[in-house]
Parts: C-alpha cells; structure tokens; sequence
C-alpha cells in the first residue's frame, strides 16, 4: 500500500507544476466524444507480489468514449505488463521442480472497461479519477541457463569453429486467467487539434488465490 500512495503522490507531484506550462504551450480544441489512446511507463509490484516479482515495464492503449457533454466517460483498456522474477519465486520454484533455476518472469495482459470522471483544475488541464474492472491473464516463466555444444560461423569474420554456448531451457510454466479491478487517477493535458497527453497510476489486483497486485505508471498520448 506504502507503494501505491509513493505512485500516486509521484503523480500529484508532477501535475502541481504542470498548469503555468500548459497556459503557455496547450489549447483546448474540439471536444470530440471519441477518441484512442497508446501509453507506456514503469510498473511497481505491490503487497504480497513484491516478494515474487520485481518492479517492471508495462506498454498499453484503448478507447475512450464520453457518451454526452459533462465529466463522465468510459474507457476500454488493454496493457501489458512486465516483470522479472525476484530470487525467492526462483528458489522457490527450484524447490518444487527439484532443479536448478536462474532466470524468471512475468507477463500480464489486463483488458478493463473502466468509469472515468473529470475534475477541471485550469485551462486545458483536468485531473481524473477511474475505477472499473475486466480479465487479466498472467503467465510466469521459470528458465534454467545451459550450456550447449554447436558449430558456429561469424558472417562478418569468415570464419567457423565449434564450441559450447550458454542458452536458456523452460523449466516450468504457469498461466492463470482471473478476474481483475483497479482503481486510480490522472491529471490530463490538452493539446491543439482534439489531441491531449496524460500521466496516472492506477492499482489493479489480479483475483488469484494470492491476489497479484501492482500499480502501473504511465504516461500517454490521447488523440
């Protein structure tokens, strides 16, 4: 929880200076009732996750739709997350399968349908709070670094030779699909033309019998 409060104030932070930039530089154009949006950012892994996943990477996009003029809009999202595995999934996991593991990950894929409602701070700049909820898919991969002979050839220095290379062998694969809500806020940013760049975190809880929590970071363009 400590984290996700970090994430949110991180957000806040950055919005708090933003308002006199955006007088200067952002517009407000036309107020179109659809539009799609691509984002990306940093991923914190959060409660009982923290001990198995490290933080990580995330990428996204979807479709924002405000049926009537006012505060309210939904919003289609769907993100990939992801992030390696901490050294106690790994030793854990080199317990259950009773072999050797140095490598591991996590790949999450979330599609939510969330409720979005806008609070005006200044010209052209809006906060926003969402919440809402939808699938998550989670796939965790556990690798063992080997080493293999093989008879290999540099196209660039002309010449071939035999020799032993590292690589890495799946060792064990789990995937799980879930139910999953968030919740969270942003602060938005007109641009010129009907286009507009955002920043939010949000919590998402995975519902698996340990739930997978995490707080993804992102930052957006909206047009």
């Amino acid at each position: 929880m400590k984290r996700y409060i970090y994430s949110l104030g991180a957000v806040v932070l950055l919005g708090s200076g933003v308002p006199a930039m955006a007088q200067g530089y952002f517009g407000r154009g036309p107020d179109y009732p659809l539009h799609w949006y691509v984002d990306g950012g940093y991923t914190v892994a959060t409660g009982q996750t923290s001990n198995y996943l490290d933080n990580g990477w995330n990428i996204g996009g979807g479709l924002q739709w405000r049926p009537q003029p006012g505060p309210f809009s939904l919003r289609l999202d769907l993100s990939y997350s992801r992030n390696d595995a901490t050294n106690r999934l790994l030793n854990e996991g080199a317990a259950a399968d009773q072999t050797q593991i140095d490598n591991g990950w996590a790949d999450i894929f979330t599609f939510d349908i969330d409720g979005v409602f806008d609070i005006p701070l200044g010209p052209g700049v809006k906060a926003y709070l969402m919440a809402g909820g939808g699938g998550a898919y989670r796939r965790i991969s556990l690798t063992q670094t080997v080493g293999f002979g093989g008879y290999y050839c540099d196209d660039w220095y002309g010449f071939c030779e035999v020799g032993y290379y590292p690589g890495d062998v799946l060792v064990d694969r789990t995937r799980t699909t879930r139910f999953a809500w968030n919740a969270g806020v942003g602060l938005n940013f007109a641009l010129y033309g009907n286009q507009s760049w955002f920043i939010e975190a949000r919590y998402t809880q995975m519902q698996t019998p340990v739930p997978t929590s995490f707080v993804p970071i992102r930052i957006g363009y909206r047009f």
